[in-house]
């Protein structure tokens, strides 16, 4: 497995790259998120890399950080998705609002995707919304966070947060949620504080 591939970048297509190492160019598939985030031509680029093999192609795949290449991972997990769908989802929705869209069980942004029905869409959140809530406890815990000093509502406001809102939003959501029951799940949290958000 390829991690990532550092070196010069030569050419910008319409959905890839070719990037220089050594003696060597590689034109690796790209998102448009990815695309606009790359240095300019002749500069050297970091991109962490997905290969795809098949008894008729080898592909490579790149992200300009390992969380568009987890979600694009995760999405390959889902029945029905290939890599070049997995990356015209990422190509069209921003990450954060893909996971949000799963979460909170959302298929309007997923079917306005091109090649992604509404079967399809509900498809990818029916397979991944448990995946992806989890995803982000564990890169809160990645980040230093000791899980036996995490409470639910605490690992549910780090979620919030790695979703892309602000930390005052995200407490003030997971702080009006209500419940009698004190074992509530961090999904659940998410949900809720999602719906709140939302509104």
């Amino acid at each position: 497995m390829i991690e990532f591939m550092q070196g010069k970048l030569l050419r910008k297509g319409m959905n890839f790259v070719i990037i220089q190492i050594g003696g060597i160019a590689y034109r690796i598939s790209v998102s448009a998120v990815t695309m606009d985030q790359l240095p300019l031509i002749n500069e050297e680029v970091i991109l962490y890399t997905y290969l795809h093999i098949r008894e008729d192609e080898i592909s490579l795949f790149g992200f300009i950080d390992e969380e568009e290449k987890t979600i694009f991972t995760t999405l390959l997990t889902v029945s029905g998705i290939g890599p070049k769908l997995a990356l015209t989802i990422l190509s069209q929705i921003k990450v954060d609002e893909l996971k949000r869209a799963i979460i909170f069980e959302d298929i309007a942004p997923l079917t306005s995707v091109t090649g992604v029905g509404k079967k399809t869409a509900e498809r990818i959140i029916l397979e991944l919304k448990d995946k992806i809530g989890k995803q982000e406890i564990e890169v809160q815990k990645v980040k230093g966070k000791d899980s036996s000093s995490l409470n639910a509502r605490s690992e549910a406001l780090s979620a919030l947060i790695a979703l892309g809102y602000s930390q005052p939003e995200a407490q003030k959501a997971i702080a009006g949620i209500k419940s009698s029951d004190k074992m509530i799940t961090v999904e659940e949290l998410i949900r809720q504080g999602l719906k709140k958000l939302a509104k």
